[in-house]
């Protein structure tokens, strides 16, 4: 079978995967909700994905993470590591480019655009207002129950449809006001607590390796300038000296924890260059060093 190759071809990312050069990898797909929208499951190895711009918003759910992944759909390149339960937004008509070190799978909502009509706004600027969501994977438990119920649930139940709507409606709402949260005001002096607990997750998760404050700043979905001087008017100290802070606590726990382990793979560890560069960074932060903690 012939595969379409023309990006107008599609109705949506769904459709891509299921009759375009991703078919092999497309677990299932299911339509839900008056609008329709289109969910479907795939399950990838490690490389390169790039697809196409389409008409919808596109809600990435990971169900298996992988080590690095680079992200760019229009708001500069991310790169760290998409964990299980990462939650990724596409803008419409943007085409996206992706690469994963390793095998991974998700499911996929392709939301339309039509879902985002308001009241009070229009579809565009409603989209617009969603910016902060775009730049770097996020988290969150009332979205993650919400894909997930989606897709168990299916196409199949009683009542489904009504459910399928309601909740979708929710998606939307729930997206606009972690975007909202996420946002800090054009004259604040602040990061909101969101915003920090996300930095923080990041960095914790990527903590024996290199951070970069302007990948920070894409989580927090702001310029590199301002979330380093925010960063510091929230917490009072420079994004370097928070990082080593947390190696530091890493590390004090290890050599409690670990008494097998050398200082030196410790070090290593923690994201430390080396054994002295920690007894040094040990010293700064307690004013004793690695060694005297055991």
């Amino acid at each position: 079978m012939t595969q379409p190759t023309d990006a107008s071809a599609f109705a949506d990312h769904a459709d891509f995967y299921r009759r375009g050069p991703y078919a092999r990898y497309m677990i299932d797909r299911k339509i839900v909700g008056q609008a329709p929208v289109s969910l479907f499951s795939a399950r990838q190895p490690a490389g390169h994905f790039p697809d196409p711009a389409m008409p919808n918003v596109l809600l990435y759910l990971a169900t298996r993470g992988t080590r690095e992944a680079q992200f760019d759909w229009g708001c500069g390149r991310w790169v760290g590591p998409w964990r299980s339960q990462d939650l990724t937004l596409v803008p419409p008509d943007t085409a996206s480019d992706v690469t994963l070190s390793g095998p991974h799978a998700f499911i996929g909502l392709c939301l339309p655009v039509s879902l985002f009509d308001g009241e009070e706004t229009c579809a565009r600027e409603r989209l617009g207002r969603l910016g902060p969501l775009y730049a770097a994977p996020f988290r969150d438990d009332l979205l993650l129950q919400l894909c997930t119920t989606l897709w168990r649930e299916g196409e199949d139940s009683t009542g489904y449809s009504l459910f399928a709507d309601s909740a979708l409606h929710l998606v939307v709402d729930r997206l606009t006001f972690l975007a909202q949260q996420r946002r800090t005001p054009e004259r604040g002096d602040r990061l909101s607590p969101a915003v920090l607990k996300s930095v923080d997750d990041y960095i914790n998760e990527g903590l024996d390796g290199t951070l970069r404050v302007a990948d920070l700043a894409k989580v927090a979905g702001m310029g590199t300038a301002r979330f380093a001087r925010l960063f510091r008017q929230t917490t009072g100290r420079t994004v370097y000296a928070h990082v080593l802070a947390l190696r530091v606590a890493r590390a004090q726990e290890r050599i409690a924890m670990d008494t097998t382990a050398g200082l030196a793979e410790i070090a290593l560890d923690c994201g430390f260059s080396s054994q002295s560069h920690m007894t040094s960074v040990f010293r700064q932060v307690t004013g004793r060093t690695p060694g005297g903690r055991r």
